[in-house]
């Protein structure tokens, strides 16, 4: 059991691929979850089916990393101290009540709103810097070894970053999950991208402005 699937989420809407903890890949939210419910930018079929194995005690095959980790040493692995932040460990009661097909609505929340950046960083990729992207357009991959930076592997990955310009489907459905959403919110962190190159950004500043809640945290990953 680990309540980050319900509790946590990372979401990339430039790409619209989520993710509720780092070691499992992200993966896909399809446009058709969202056309009837906007919270599948966290709460999507697959993850659910994953809830469900692990409410009824079995071992997502994507979560080997921490029973790897728990099977071959005495150590605690992350899935115990992501159940233990402060965003998780009081829902734990509530959460193993729940049915595995019902939404829940995470409480720490990361996400992306576009991969607009004027930073080339050497760790990072197209699909979270327009500089690194039309780099790459130009000159082509750099010959790597795991080629991440190549637009074949984002193809591949179907990681190819919606245009900053272009209509983007998953920023339309955060936005309507929006108001419910911030009502649960104990933690929200943008980052990008650049977080303060995305007109989104200030329109989250504006909304806490009229919609004040000192017992929220807001981080920023620039």
């Amino acid at each position: 059991m680990c309540l980050a699937k319900w509790t946590q989420v990372t979401i990339q809407l430039q790409t619209g691929h989520t993710h509720s903890c780092h070691h499992p890949k992200t993966h896909k939210v399809p446009l058709k979850e969202l056309d009837r419910n906007p919270s599948a930018l966290h709460n999507t079929k697959f993850k659910k089916q994953r809830r469900k194995e692990m409410l009824n005690g079995a071992r997502p095959k994507e979560c080997d990393y921490c029973w790897n980790v728990e099977d071959s040493s005495d150590r605690f692995s992350d899935r115990v101290f992501k159940s233990q932040e402060s965003w998780s460990l009081p829902h734990f009661d509530e959460i193993t009540k729940l049915d595995w097909r019902e939404d829940f609505n995470p409480r720490y929340v990361e996400v992306a709103f576009s991969n607009a950046c004027n930073f080339k960083c050497s760790y990072c990729a197209p699909a979270y810097s327009t500089e690194w992207f039309q780099e790459i357009e130009k000159h082509g991959g750099y010959p790597t070894t795991d080629q991440f930076n190549d637009f074949k592997y984002n193809k591949f990955e179907d990681k190819m970053p919606i245009p900053v310009r272009d209509v983007n489907p998953y920023k339309d459905a955060f936005w309507k999950w929006w108001p419910d959403l911030y009502h649960d919110l104990h933690t929200f962190r943008i980052t990008g991208g650049e977080p303060l190159l995305a007109p989104d950004t200030f329109k989250v500043l504006d909304y806490i402005i009229d919609h004040p809640n000192p017992n929220k945290n807001l981080q920023f990953a620039v």
